[in-house]
């Protein structure tokens, strides 16, 4: 059974859970109950042209939601006395009024309004609709050509005159020589006499618009000569009216515009071939002011054609020269082209590097006219280039410091070892000669020999540590059980290794690299972490290998760990540690709370796999 009218209009009040309808419609609208006015819903669209979101049911939101609304000529409107709280009062709907609505940003749009009253079966008003359109860009347009008075002075333009029924009544010589007929030829025909077959139904519209007393300007169409040539015009019309005010009549005044339709078409097609291309190309004048933006300038920087022409290029888009920009004008004017790379700013305030190519296009007498500017965003490419830069340097940086390490290493083994080995001997035979020698002197022998066996040990130590023979001779595990051990021994932290990598032997790189970032991890567990226990643990997976060292210390502060969560070096150590993993595809990550820190350190294996199936996981206790 169908619903009455009144009973489906009360109900669009209180949509319920139907809610979501309102945004199906192709404008802004929003319902209000009476008396009171408070708004029930509301949809985007709404919000978007109030500049706002009001709160449904709230007292204080009343007739509109709306920060400010304003008659059209400007004066304010409270929100009391709006068209809504009108149609409320009164009952009556209020169709295609105009409204100023000021936003809380304080800026302005013009709407159009429709506004009918809801009523209950009983025929009550029981509320308010009101659908509204942004009718702000029409106004400005209607502004802008209002602005244009009837040009009728020119001798260049055809000047006519005709009354109401069509009839030309005044044709002056500009247009004897744009149509080709005489004054006394046009004068008494209709119009149509330079009208096309096609474009009849355009004086009847222009007629009905007269006798409304309305102006049209600036109206492009295509009007015949005496020839049956036809030429492109631009028409501006004004109704005259006679002594009583009353619309008797209009005069034309028409432009020849066919060159000028010409050039547009031709330049709209080099326009269209420019913004296919994914370059930013823009056109500026001897001001610098933009007069081109093509769909790449938008896209690159991220303002529209509108936003850009008429901007001066270098304050837009904040630009960075590489040198001062008159001595870049001058190489521009001497050479006609300029090329280099700028720094820019996009419109969201982004950052980006340009390689900038101008070109002076310049007048018939030698002036310049115009810069065509054209540029490619290089942002990425420089960013790769200088990261392969620091990635080759701290490749070259590693492997010096490694050969540096293993040269010294070899230089205090075979150098200062032999030395103090001979030393050793000597002092040797000092000793079993003792018996000749007096009891201080005896005692001073036997304390060197003790001394030279303790710097034999040491400089032994610091050699290894430098480049530990067995990581060449033995392997990674051999290597890392002899270091983990003597830290345990000299640190007295009670360390344990674990490993579970297999019977092959990692590339060379690979063990180096694990072997120095858990020689880096333990130093700073010793320096830093005040903790008492550590763990090393390393697991060979399918593919990759797993690192862990593991401390029960104080942690890593606050402000590292900012710096190690945003990429930022914090330190030398960690930033060498990255790198070794770089340049193997591994990465690195840190966890460090209160009660420790845990470095994980995973290097991808492509193809490997433990060798003689899965090993029995081996628990190597340290110094416990």
């Amino acid at each position: 059974m169908a619903m009455p009218v009144a009973a489906v209009s009360s109900n669009v009040l209180n949509l319920g859970d139907q809610t979501y309808l309102v945004e199906l419609f192709p404008m802004a609208a929003y319902a209000v109950r009476a008396p009171d006015g408070v708004i029930m819903w509301f949809n985007s669209r709404a919000t978007e042209l109030w500049g706002r979101t009001p709160v449904v049911g709230d007292t204080d939101e009343r007739f509109c939601g709306a920060y400010k609304l304003h008659c059209a000529d400007g004066s304010p409107i409270a929100h009391c006395d709006t068209p809504v709280a009108a149609a409320l009062r009164t009952g009556t709907a209020v169709h295609e009024q105009e409204v100023v609505i000021e936003r809380p940003d304080g800026t302005r749009i013009t709407v159009s309004v429709h506004i009918d009253p809801v009523r209950d079966k009983e025929g009550a008003i029981v509320g308010v609709v009101n659908f509204f359109h942004d009718i702000t860009e029409r106004k400005q347009a209607e502004r802008n050509t209002g602005l244009l008075a009837a040009i009728v002075g020119f001798s260049e333009d055809a000047i006519v005159s005709k009354n109401l029924d069509g009839i030309i009544t005044s044709w002056n010589e500009s247009a004897e020589r744009m149509f080709g007929y005489t004054a006394e030829e046009a004068v008494g025909q209709h119009i149509t006499l330079i009208v096309p077959s096609d474009r009849r139904n355009e004086e009847v519209t222009i007629i009905e618009r007269l006798r409304r007393g309305e102006s049209i300007e600036h109206f492009e169409t295509v009007r015949v000569r005496k020839d049956g040539t036809t030429l492109d015009i631009s028409l501006t019309i004004s109704p005259v009216k006679d002594s009583a005010g009353r619309v008797v009549g209009a005069s034309k005044v028409a432009r020849d515009i066919t060159e000028r339709k010409r050039a547009e078409l031709a330049l709209a097609e080099q326009a269209r071939l420019l913004d296919l291309s994914t370059d930013a190309i823009l056109v500026r004048d001897a001001a610098d002011r933009v007069t081109y933006w093509n769909s790449g300038a938008w896209h690159l920087y991220g303002y529209t054609r509108e936003e850009a022409l008429g901007h001066v290029t270098h304050e837009l888009l904040r630009t960075e020269f590489p040198a001062s920009l008159e001595s870049i004008n001058e190489q521009l004017h001497r050479d006609g082209h300029w090329t280099s790379e700028l720094v820019h700013r996009r419109k969201d305030g982004q950052q980006i590097l340009v390689a900038s190519r101008w070109v002076v296009d310049r007048s018939a007498y030698g002036n310049s006219w115009s810069v065509l500017e054209t540029n490619s965003d290089v942002t990425e490419r420089k960013r790769f280039e200088q990261a392969v830069k620091e990635s080759e340097l701290s490749v070259r940086l590693l492997q010096a410091q490694d050969d540096e390490r293993r040269r010294i290493a070899r230089e205090l083994h075979d150098g200062v070892g032999q030395l103090l080995a001979t030393m050793s001997i000597n002092v040797s035979r000092v000793i079993r000669e003792k018996s000749n020698l007096s009891l201080d002197a005896a005692r001073c022998a036997e304390e060197n020999s003790n001394l030279i066996e303790q710097v034999s040990k040491d400089i032994r130590t610091v050699s290894y540590l430098l480049h530990p023979p067995l990581l060449d001779e033995l392997g990674l595990q051999s290597a890392l059980q002899w270091y983990v051990d003597g830290f345990a021994d000299r640190s007295k932290i009670a360390t344990k290794l674990e490993m579970r990598l297999g019977l092959d032997r990692l590339p060379q790189d690979y063990e180096l690299c694990l072997f120095r970032i858990v020689q880096e991890c333990l130093t700073n567990v010793h320096r830093h972490s005040g903790s008492s226990t550590a763990l090393v643990r390393l697991v060979r997976a399918p593919g990759e290998i797993r690192l862990d060292v593991r401390d029960e210390g104080r942690g890593v502060n606050k402000e590292t760990r900012l710096k190690i969560s945003s990429g930022q070096s914090a330190g030398v150590g960690l930033r060498g540690m990255r790198e070794r993993l770089k340049q193997l595809g591994g990465s690195l990550e840190i966890e460090s709370t209160g009660s420790g820190t845990t470095v994980t350190a995973v290097v991808p294996l492509q193809g490997a796999a433990p060798s003689g199936g899965q090993c029995d996981h081996l628990a190597i206790p340290g110094i416990v």
